[in-house]
């Protein structure tokens, strides 16, 4: 899941390593040292990234919250009004919309976890 997240350095290019050249003339002269960006890993995590996507999440889980409050409500009128036929399809709507809200929460989940 986070895979999507991890981006590459700029910096060194997904080395890790930068080379520092204190002698143009001469490359044998130059000296590698650990990239300051990504603290040689070569990649680092998109936080802007990552955020923006548990917002979105987030978002999307408080939509799906009102879908089933609204579904919810909608079973209580049809079950006062004796509309006995529509409740098993309403039943299967609010049955898909919680498993849907269980999957969200289990995404927002795994990407906040690192």
């Amino acid at each position: 899941m986070k895979k999507e997240f991890i981006k590459e350095c700029d910096k060194c290019w997904g080395t890790g390593t930068v080379s520092i050249s204190s002698y143009y003339e001469h490359p044998s002269h130059s000296v590698s040292d650990d990239c300051d960006e990504c603290r040689g890993e070569g990649h680092y995590l998109d936080s802007d990234l990552l955020n923006e996507r548990i917002e979105d999440v987030e978002w999307m889980i408080d939509g799906m919250l009102t879908r089933i409050r609204t579904t919810s409500d909608t079973l209580k009128d049809l079950s006062r009004g004796m509309f006995y036929e529509l409740l098993p399809k309403y039943k299967h709507r609010l049955n898909i919309q919680s498993r849907a809200l269980a999957r969200l929460e289990l995404y927002l989940s795994n990407i906040k976890t690192k």
